[in-house]
């Protein structure tokens, strides 16, 4: 699959947010090694925050949940939902990070950054990452 075509689809997940407490919205696709594509959003929790959840770990979450083990890439985009157009800089939160250091860490990472697609080996935001032994 292109990535455009990934960022297509991580747009329509960026619609189904619920982002009540920031009014920012991320939307997730995930490619798993099937070819199967598995979308997330963030999901924002007014009552008790720290139960949110972040777009990226919605898609391997709901991925893993489907027998998946391996992924190739995932695409993010985000924006104000008040908005009809996504921000032209993102990337995974530090916990997004770690969680796919932990369940895809050869992954590809596709997101606008200074306005143009990107795409990134994971390893590549993280200097030092923690890796449990």
């Amino acid at each position: 699959m292109k990535n455009e075509e990934l960022i297509n689809i991580a747009k329509m997940a960026w619609k189904n947010s619920i982002s009540d407490i920031s009014n920012y919205g991320v939307g997730a696709a995930l490619v798993a090694k099937s070819g199967t594509v598995y979308i997330g959003a963030n999901i924002e929790d007014k009552a008790i925050p720290s139960l949110s959840n972040c777009a990226e770990r919605v898609a391997i979450s709901n991925a893993i949940s489907h027998g998946e083990r391996e992924f190739v890439k995932i695409a993010i985009v985000g924006g104000k939902k008040d908005s009809n157009t996504i921000d032209d800089n993102i990337s995974p939160c530090g916990l997004c990070l770690q969680y796919m250091l932990d369940f895809c860490k050869d992954i590809e990472v596709i997101s606008y950054i200074n306005g143009e697609l990107v795409s990134k080996k994971l390893t590549d935001f993280l200097n030092y990452p923690y890796i449990f032994k």
